[in-house]
């Protein structure tokens, strides 16, 4: 009869715990939920900081740019939230926004923008994370 001692248990199981796979940078951020507010810009037809040109009517996302973190997040998916009636939508991080109030601020596209309120309405209360 084969016997293994509770202190190999033991080992082993630190062992485990010792060697997990480390949490990655994007894992932790798609944790976090940001708030602030969003606006909206035109694409104009010029690259965006990721590096491609998109239509105004795009669904894309412009973060501010301690968030954008030199594009790491470029192409990441977003859902964000209007925080005055709940409605929410997705978008793709394609663009940097230096002059975004806050880390949890962000810029829409005009596209984007439409699905949460008029272009009059010029900005909105949000929270958001990565998806």
């Amino acid at each position: 009869m084969f016997s293994i001692s509770p202190i190999v248990i033991s080992f082993l199981a630190a062992a485990n715990v010792a060697f997990a796979n480390p949490v990655t940078t994007k894992e932790l951020a798609a944790r976090q939920s940001f708030s602030g507010t969003a606006s909206f810009y035109f694409q104009g037809g010029v690259a965006g900081a990721c590096g491609q040109v998109h239509s105004d009517s795009d669904h894309i996302v412009a973060l501010q740019t301690s968030t954008f973190a030199n594009g790491a997040h470029c192409g990441a998916s977003i859902t964000i939230t209007d925080t005055s009636n709940g409605v929410t939508a997705t978008g793709i991080v394609a663009d940097q926004c230096p002059g975004c109030n806050g880390p949890g601020s962000i810029d829409l596209s005009q596209g984007l923008f439409e699905v949460f309120a008029p272009d009059s309405a010029g900005v909105f209360p949000v929270t958001w994370n990565f998806n």
